[in-house]
């Protein structure tokens, strides 16, 4: 099938946002910016809103190319394969990057050898939420009900490898309570699943559930970020709530191929930091739930690490209970 393609003219510490340089390498051609996932989601989103600023920065139009499939690792494998390419970058999510490699033994790329990172973009948090009519008022309440029952509780995930599937399993572990997933194609019938009343609980991402918080079909009972979420002030971080330290979320970021020139790599991400201190850029990144982040290659890199590690750990831990 023929990929779409559009040509548009919390996680770390968050340092100075500086402007692209005047001088240094320039692509010659359009840049191929790949989504592995499918148009509409918030890596789709993010991606074509930073298109247009970095575009414009460097010269030549950022050509959005969706490529789904996998859970994304359809389209990471497509720009890991552009070795050597500079005027290929991938826009990347944590399922493919930390997660996959871990869950899928034939995954056919490694996301630190055959790509480099650039930065860091975006995190947003994740929130545990319940259907209104529960008669669960509190993280604390809810997690008291759930060991005290003793069965195996079900909870809907958007699939495997999925940032809400780790959450989900590391708040199991964290909260002591018997439970197993059930795997949906995508976060949405995972949602309306809970709304419906099917399971007791999901952790889903803010801005998918954001509507039915407003609109009074969900109560949110905390948020997985170490800090408490913009959008959701009045809602306490599971860290809050007896859960020292947990943390949990969706992160996205830029990235290249491996064997890139670093000259096209430091320009790529002056251009990316750039549209990111763009007024209107960190606005709109900021109405997806978390501000922007704009970290340096070693950062993210540093943080893809971290990432793999701690949901290995988490696996681990969840392989040995079963």
């Amino acid at each position: 099938m023929t990929p779409r393609r559009t040509v548009l003219g919390g996680a770390l510490a968050v340092p100075a946002l500086r402007p692209a340089r005047a001088q240094g390498w320039v692509p010659q051609r359009p840049v191929r910016m790949v989504v592995p996932f499918a148009p509409g989601g918030i890596l789709d989103q993010l991606a074509r809103l930073m298109a247009e600023p970095m575009g414009r920065r460097l010269g030549q139009p950022f050509v959005v190319e969706n490529r789904p499939g996998a859970g994304g690792n359809v389209g990471t494998l497509l720009a890991a394969r552009a070795r050597g390419d500079a005027h290929t970058v991938l826009v990347g999510s944590t399922g493919p990057l930390a997660i996959s490699p871990i869950t899928e033994p034939q995954l056919g790329y490694d996301p630190l050898a055959d790509l480099i990172p650039i930065t860091l973009l975006n995190a947003t948090p994740l929130v545990l939420v319940v259907r209104s009519a529960s008669s669960y008022r509190g993280l604390a309440e809810l997690v008291a009900a759930l060991k005290a029952d003793g069965r195996e509780v079900l909870y809907p995930t958007p699939g495997v490898g999925s940032p809400q599937l780790l959450a989900q399993e590391a708040f199991r572990q964290a909260a002591g309570f018997p439970a197993a997933p059930v795997h949906y194609p995508g976060s949405a019938p995972a949602v309306l699943a809970v709304i419906g009343g099917e399971f007791p609980f999901t952790i889903e991402n803010l801005v998918l559930v954001a509507p039915h918080l407003s609109g009074g079909t969900l109560r949110a009972l905390g948020v997985t970020s170490l800090v408490r979420a913009p959008l959701l002030p009045d809602v306490p971080t599971l860290a809050e709530q007896g859960f020292p330290g947990f943390s949990a979320g969706g992160w996205y970021g830029l990235l290249s191929p491996a064997g890139v020139p670093e000259q096209a790599v430091r320009s790529l991400h002056e251009a990316a930091v750039a549209a990111l201190a763009e007024p209107d850029v960190a606005r709109r990144i900021g109405d997806m739930g978390g501000p922007p982040i704009g970290s340096s290659p070693a950062e993210f890199r540093s943080h893809i690490e971290a990432e793999t590690a701690r949901w290995r750990g988490v696996m681990a831990t969840a392989a040995s209970s079963r």
